[in-house]
């Protein structure tokens, strides 16, 4: 489609491959004839012809017929765009000072408390990431319920084709290649990715503010010495009020009007200045801003799971519908980077926690030397265990093994597969780890062909007729990721009746425990282990818990400590010779007994399939009948005798 064609469409009406998201911000691609790239929000689609880089960029129209911001500190142009149809747009074009050397000094009296370290580690915004962040904050202030916050509007960002030298930029590589890495995390890595190219310019396009910034109003007399310092704090404060601060914050950056007699400003009922606020190259989430998200990410995510599912109506019209597969309900939809996410049960909400980029690219802990099977705190401040699945591979079991005709007979479960079977053995009194979401990438992965195993994706193709959907989603070209809840423990560890159970690493954030009973706990818990010649260093790949009792109190033990777990496989803890073999035999022996009568067999059963926890007077957790409780977390190769899982 060309650009003629092109422009004649709503924002929401052009085609998806002209679409492309970054920092959270849906732009739309164009890629002029002149050369360069272009990417227009939402705000500046109305102005698309404008925009466009013969408009105002070539032949250096900004510099010809504009004028450079006085009291700028970059390269700013204030300048109308040639007039289409007679109309022009009021424009400022700015250079992008990305990965260049902030000049930052901040005034001892500046009403701020921004930390010296804070200020050492400033860098300016990316491109993206500045319209990212503005488009946050003015989002925040409706989601937070607080006052509107006037700002400029971002319309464009414009990348001219030329490349320029390094020295000429004053661009360091170092701080470019992390402002490469985190736009690319942004988008989840996408196949049609917005990529930083550090020998080109990136010029950010905004709608012009009308009036004067309060320093210059205050040259004019119209706001005296003392009502500008009380309009800076305000603004830092109402700033700090939506999650936000600006490092550079200063008189220069808010805009005021005056009325129409020209003698005085314009004010809210309240007698209160109205202001604009521009220039976001250093605007940064607060660290407080960033606790408080998570901590109630968190909680709202730990509520939603154990609200009683809902029937959730079908509607083929919403971009989540709701879909079975193989007797569980699933919210069904497709990812931003082409992929597809299936959320257990049927509550829509909980679909975002899942959406990759939430949680592909954080910080994660490997589980298995073998698989891959990761540990990580997601950015909603969740711990989740996900593992990519083998569906679609021939096992390859050495034929020497005890159990290898049953396992390569059977093959891998898919994840579907995996989910319903921890389903029903949660249902059938057998303890299994709670799963979450099955993730499908959108980009396509190669398998040697003499190990491909197509049968499951056979078997899916029945259930993909009855999801209603245009397009086939079960394919042996993909990758498949199952996202299970990390295990924290069991609830049964004294006569108080648990409500819940908590990390301490959330438990803190949370202000349930505060820092010296924290670090209490995890003395006893190093005691319990340095017992055993554990290593110190490892602490942190175990989970340690704590639990709430249904007043909400932390559960103590007769000694007035906190009750405390460690948690973690139980080959783990025949290693640490915490178990001798005739228990860790016994704890096997129980749960092929279980499975048997459950009438189902795990062929492979290992002992890192098996998870236990050990409170901190050096006691198992025991079931029922007072054996060590375990919990199963693999279920790849288990097996109905008598009736099949899908």
């Amino acid at each position: 489609m060309d650009f003629d064609s092109l422009k004649k469409l709503s924002f929401d009406d052009v085609p998806t491959k002209y679409i492309v998201s970054a920092f959270g911000v849906k732009y739309i691609h164009i890629s002029p004839r002149e050369g360069g790239d272009l990417y227009i929000t939402s705000f500046g689609w109305p102005l698309v012809e404008q925009l466009h880089p013969n408009n105002w960029y070539h032949d250096k129209w900004y510099y010809q017929n504009g004028q450079k911001l006085l009291g700028a500190t970059s390269q700013v142009y204030r300048v109308n765009s040639k007039p289409i149809n007679g109309i022009s747009a009021d424009l400022v074009v700015k250079f992008s000072r990305v990965a260049q050397e902030v000049p930052l000094i901040i005034n001892t009296t500046f009403p701020d408390d921004i930390s010296p370290e804070d200020l050492a580690a400033a860098r300016f915004n990316s491109p993206m990431e500045e319209f990212g962040l503005l488009m946050e904050l003015r989002k925040s202030c409706n989601l937070n319920g607080n006052k509107r916050l006037y700002t400029q509007k971002p319309y464009a960002i414009y990348v001219p084709p030329e490349e320029i030298k390094l020295w000429k930029l004053g661009r360091d590589e170092s701080r470019f290649k992390m402002h490469k890495r985190k736009l690319l995390e942004s988008q989840n890595d996408v196949v049609k990715a917005i990529e930083l190219d550090i020998k080109r310019q990136y010029v950010l396009l905004y709608g012009w503010i009308k009036g004067k910034d309060a320093q210059l109003m205050n040259q004019d007399n119209l706001l005296d010495k003392k009502e500008l310092e009380q309009l800076t704090i305000r603004v830092i404060n109402e700033l700090k009020e939506n999650g936000y601060r600006v490092l550079d914050n200063k008189p220069k950056h808010f805009i005021l009007r005056k009325k129409k007699n020209k003698k005085e400003l314009i004010r809210e009922k309240d007698n209160k200045l109205i202001y604009g606020l521009i220039d976001f190259e250093l605007l940064q989430r607060t660290p407080e801003y960033q606790r408080k998200f998570k901590i109630e990410q968190s909680q709202k995510f730990r509520k939603l799971l154990k609200q009683p599912e809902a029937v959730a109506e079908k509607d083929l019209n919403h971009p989540l519908n709701v879909v079975q597969i193989y007797g569980t309900d699933y919210v069904f939809g497709e990812t931003q980077d082409g992929g597809y996410l299936w959320v257990v049960g049927n509550n829509r909400t909980l679909f975002d926690y899942f959406v990759p980029d939430r949680w592909r690219r954080t910080n994660r802990i490997k589980l298995s030397l073998k698989n891959e099977v990761y540990r990580t705190q997601t950015r909603d401040n969740i711990y989740v265990v996900y593992r990519r699945s083998n569906i679609g591979s021939k096992p390859r079991i050495d034929p020497l093994d005890k159990n290898s005709s049953k396992i390569r007979q059977h093959g891998y479960n898919s994840p579907f597969e995996e989910i319903h079977i921890a389903q029903t053995l949660k249902h059938l009194g057998i303890n299994t780890t709670l799963p979450l979401a099955v993730y499908r990438t959108g980009h396509q992965t190669t398998k040697t062909a003499f190990l491909r195993d197509n049968s499951r994706f056979q078997d899916l193709s029945a259930v993909e007729k009855t999801m209603q959907i245009t397009a086939p989603v079960f394919s042996a070209d993909f990758d498949y990721y199952t996202i299970w809840d990390n295990f924290n423990g069991f609830e049964n560890i004294s006569s108080d009746s648990v409500k819940y159970v908590i990390d301490i690493d959330h438990a803190y954030e949370q202000n349930i425990i505060n820092l010296s009973e924290k670090d209490e706990i995890l003395e006893r818990a190093e005691k319990v282990l340095f017992a055993k010649d554990f290593d110190s260093d490892f602490l942190t790949n175990f989970v340690i818990s704590i639990f709430i009792n249904e007043e909400d109190r932390v559960v103590r033990d007769r000694r007035n400590q906190i009750e405390a777990t460690i948690s973690f496989d139980a080959l783990t803890a025949f290693e640490l010779n915490l178990i001798n073999q005739k228990e860790y035999l016994s704890i096997f022996n129980r749960l092929k007994d279980k499975l048997l009568a459950a009438d189902c067999e795990k062929p492979d059963l290992k002992g890192h399939h098996l998870l236990v926890s050990i409170n901190l007077n050096n006691e198992f957790i025991k079931d029922a009948d007072g054996e060590i409780a375990t919990t199963l977390c693999n279920f790849e190769f288990i097996r109905g005798l008598y009736r099949s899982f899908r």
